[in-house]
């Protein structure tokens, strides 16, 4: 619990690319040989090879060696890199033209990883024809080494341009090949199938709707590839232990995806309220997160304690979440202890947490900075170096990050620096913890942060956040929508025993289950809440591991067309646990152009605003269930929007305020209606004429800039504006010289006058 804050505004900056070092590999006397077998995305420069190659390496795998007849091609630091990534080429070529075998005979692996079929797909070859060539290559592999293990992948997604079919091709193959790999597999030579199609965005993680960037696309391939190659290396190789990071998911130690859904509960202030664990876990919780003090502050809780707490966690069939709290605020908070020192506490009960790898998560600090700023901007480095210290002091467990700035992250230090921490754990296994309170008091806020760590391929969970603070009035129920619209853990706070000030934030009256405060009535028993939404962790038996994907939804249906948006509707999935929710996506025009994510609901029908009048767009909408298995996308339907409206219907106020000794400045923009009928979605532009540059992502609108041409679309919330009705929306900007303000305005292509 943070008991103090700023309120600030977000400022988004994009997610840093981070740079990764290799370490000397060491070679083992009969190292495991390695193929990876694929076309351009394999070869090209395929530098998810080279993070593979390292993470193997920082996780005590030197005994493996990349092989193939292409050698490796530039990633940005050395690393075993042969391989048999052919541009261009197809599955069906391949097997045609017998070229494997001489590849086999010249590389003798003992693993194949294999994603291939990309481009029999653009060539419109179908599935079956695609498998018979698997099945050809899969005979030539195991007639050059009958226990050749095969690692298989259900392709990325593609959307190029110049297929607009390419997408539901991918899928029809993909649905495909687990039956293909079932029916194939032996004891001698298994297929293991790894799912690289989940959770990859075309629009956020290829260059041009095919081939993966080097961000955010080779990590997310990368981390689906590890732990079924670790898993192949064989029972002697250490493999991830207990709960465990897979892309931007937890899972256990069984594969089964694991959804936090608890509350905080401050132990070491009330050593005494033992009975809440079993009361928390009455309502459904799956996770509790408990107070520890590392004696800097509180305690420290003795390692004796650790087991106790552990013990009752486990007992209530309940995952523990343990955190210190001493470190709250470093840097502005008198007292507060370092990450080193918590690290050093860590070590301290090392006893008491190894062996409950499938039950424990270790939350390195609570808020561990304040909002001292130069302080602040040591979390990675910090951060990085007590998750070290522990993996050096043997401990395996998936670790928990808590972002700076008393965990809001107002600056976004977390945000834009978490891909440096991650790859600074050995094991890949931490996982980001944001604090939503007052900064996050609208939805834009709370999607601009979500959506920038999934962008990134990376983890996280909301560890704290209430219905009220003092620091303003967070939007809790768009951070439990869209948590569980997107499958983030949650985790609210707290329990009981707040103190006065904040004493609004008890769950419960007194510690008693029978008397729920407004806020436990709604965290625990309202709309998306932990009695809805909460699944037991399956290490309790609470469930068999869920890799059915949804239905395909309905093709949309088009209707309340305006110049500015349009409402879609489908017919439901079906799934053999539940579905939670669609993705919308979207693509300009009538033809062409590239699909992408605009909108999650967890209804059958969406709105979509801010289009552009006299415009042509085509959707298709896809179903998740809560393991985060998604469809295949729908059927196609299109709208066109009617002509934009004409001048004389709005009023534009502009108003900025630079920041003193810099070049920057606060823009607040007020849009009203002036016209005698409603306005149900808008875009609003204007052009800088002094260079200034917008920072995004701002707030109440989605921005966007050209030059100095700038747009702003409205956000899901106020797309609506009757006559007489005004919003507000606003940035943060750079200028150089003078800030002159726009001269004109237009909204949905129609002159506003200046207020």
């Amino acid at each position: 619990m943070n008991w103090r804050f700023l309120r600030a505004l977000v400022a988004g900056v994009l997610l840093a690319a981070c740079a990764v070092v290799a370490p000397a590999a060491a070679q083992a006397a009969t190292p495991t040989r390695v193929m990876a077998l694929g076309d351009s995305i394999t070869g090209s420069p395929g530098c998810w090879r080279a993070l593979l190659w390292k993470h193997l390496q920082d996780t005590g795998h030197p005994d493996v060696d990349f092989v193939g007849t292409l050698p490796a091609q530039g990633c940005g630091f050395a690393h075993d890199g042969e391989n048999e990534g052919h541009g261009g080429f197809l599955a069906t070529g391949i097997a045609r033209d017998n070229q494997l075998p001489g590849w086999l005979s010249a590389t003798h692996p003992d693993i194949v990883l294999m994603h291939l079929g990309t481009n029999d797909v653009w060539n419109n070859i179908p599935a079956s024809t695609i498998l018979g060539a698997y099945t050809t290559l899969l005979g030539q592999m195991r007639a050059a080494n009958p226990a050749t293990k095969l690692i298989v992948a259900k392709i990325i997604p593609m959307n190029p341009a110049n297929c607009a079919a390419c997408g539901q091709r991918v899928a029809d193959l993909n649905n495909a090949i687990p039956g293909w790999a079932q029916a194939h597999s032996t004891a001698a030579s298994p297929i293991t199938v790894v799912d690289q199609w989940t959770g990859f965005d075309t629009a956020a993680d290829t260059t041009d709707g095919v081939h993966p960037n080097g961000t955010t696309g080779i990590r997310k391939i990368e981390s689906r590839w590890y732990p079924a190659l670790v898993a192949a290396l064989g029972p002697d190789t250490p493999a991830a232990a207990g709960l465990h990071v897979d892309g931007t998911r937890i899972v256990e130690a069984d594969g089964s995806p694991f959804v936090m859904r608890g509350v905080n509960h401050a132990y070491v202030w009330y050593p005494s309220q033992n009975r809440a664990f079993a009361d928390i876990k009455s309502f459904g919780a799956n996770t509790v997160r408990v107070v520890l003090g590392s004696g800097q502050r509180w305690g420290p809780t003795p390692a004796a304690e650790v087991t106790s707490v552990i013990g009752l966690c486990k007992q209530n069939r309940l995952i523990c979440v343990l955190e210190v709290h001493d470190t709250t605020g470093y840097g502005e908070q008198s007292g507060a202890a370092t990450l080193d020192q918590a690290a050093s506490y860590w070590i301290s009960v090392a006893s008491a947490l190894k062996g409950q790898e499938n039950y424990v998560v270790v939350n390195l600090g609570n808020e561990p900075f304040g909002n001292n700023q130069q302080v602040s901007a040591t979390w990675a480095t910090e951060t990085s170096n007590a998750v070290k210290r522990l993996r050096a002091a043997g401990l395996q467990h998936l670790l928990m990050a808590d972002a700076p700035m008393w965990g809001q992250d107002w600056q976004n230090i977390m945000r834009d620096n978490a891909a440096t921490v991650f790859n600074a754990d050995p094991q890949r296994n931490t996982v980001f913890s944001i604090h939503m309170y007052g900064v996050y008091d609208t939805a834009a806020e709370i999607n601009a942060y979500f959506d920038a760590f999934r962008t990134a391929g990376l983890p996280l969970v909301v560890g704290e956040f209430g219905n009220m603070h003092s620091d303003g009035n967070p939007d809790e129920d768009t951070i439990m929508a869209q948590a569980q619209a997107r499958g983030l853990g949650y985790l609210g706070w707290s329990w009981s025993g707040n103190s006065g000030d904040v004493g609004y934030l008890d769950m419960t009256n007194n510690f008693d289950p029978a008397s729920l405060t407004p806020w436990g009535e709604r965290f625990l028993n309202g709309a998306n809440g932990v009695r809805q939404t909460s699944k037991e962790a399956t290490v309790f038996g609470g469930g068999q591991v869920d890799t059915q994907a949804p239905s395909v939804p309905g093709t949309p249906v088009v209707s309340g067309v305006t110049s500015s948006g349009a409402t879609l509707s489908w017919a439901a999935s079906t799934d053999n646990v539940g579905v939670t929710g669609y993705d919308v996506l979207r693509a300009p025009g009538a033809s062409g152009g590239t699909f992408a994510v605009v909108g999650s609901t967890a209804t059958t029908s969406y709105t979509d605003s801010g289009l552009a009048a006299s415009s042509t767009y085509r959707y298709q909408v896809r179903a998740r269930d809560a393991a985060g298995n998604t469809s295949a996308v729908s059927g196609v339907a299109t709208a066109t929007t009617s002509a934009g409206g004409g001048s004389g219907a709005c009023k534009v106020t502009y108003s900025a305020s630079n920041w003193g000794g810099g070049n920057g400045f606060t823009a607040n923009v007020t849009i009203t209606n002036t016209g005698t009928s409603a306005v149900n979605g808008w875009t609003l532009a204007f052009t800088f004429a002094g260079g200034q540059q917008v920072t995004l992502p701002g707030w109440g609108a989605t921005f966007a800039q050209s030059g100095g041409a700038v747009t702003a679309r409205n956000l899901s919330w106020n797309g609506a504006l009757a006559p007489n009705a005004s919003t507000g929306i606003g940035f943060n900007g750079t200028y150089s010289g003078s800030n002159p303000a726009p001269t004109s305005f237009t909204l949905n292509g129609g002159t506003c006058s200046a207020g």
